[in-house]
């Protein structure tokens, strides 16, 4: 199991953003499909309904297929997928202390979250990391 360190976190961040950005745009674009089948189905006029049903069908199957690939992806480096909503994205990892799990959330500008391995369900903590000022001596 890969295990990576706050730095090493911080420095695939911007490929984990790319990665979630795909993901939360296909998770929107996906429940509008979902909604606009429904409307479709409820529809009382059959002209062209099988058809736009099936193309609708053809386009949620490439966003289903686009997220598998996207979450097989951050598997292959290491990484859980916790959620799709908000998205969550777990980095198994190690500080001083010894485990802990960096969690990342869309939005967050970075890794500023974890726990100890086993508490995924529990709510984040802020991570306690000492920030050096480049700029001080």
């Amino acid at each position: 199991m890969t295990s990576f360190t706050l730095d090493e976190c911080a420095a695939i961040l911007p490929l984990i953003r790319s990665i979630a950005a795909e993901i939360v745009e296909r998770r929107n674009q996906r429940r509008e499909l979902d909604r606009t089948r429904t409307q479709l189905e409820t529809a009382t006029t059959p002209e062209g309904l099988a058809e736009s049903l099936a193309d609708l069908d053809a386009r949620i199957f490439e966003h289903d297929t686009a997220l598998h690939r996207a979450t097989h992806e951050l598997e292959l480096m290491g990484l859980i997928l916790l959620r799709t909503d908000p998205l969550t994205i777990h980095f198994p990892g190690r500080a001083r202390s010894g485990e802990v799990v960096f969690c990342w959330q869309e939005g967050e500008p970075s890794i500023c979250h974890g726990h100890a391995p086993g508490e995924e369900e529990e709510p984040r903590r802020p991570l306690m990391v000492r920030v050096v000022d480049a700029h001080k001596p």
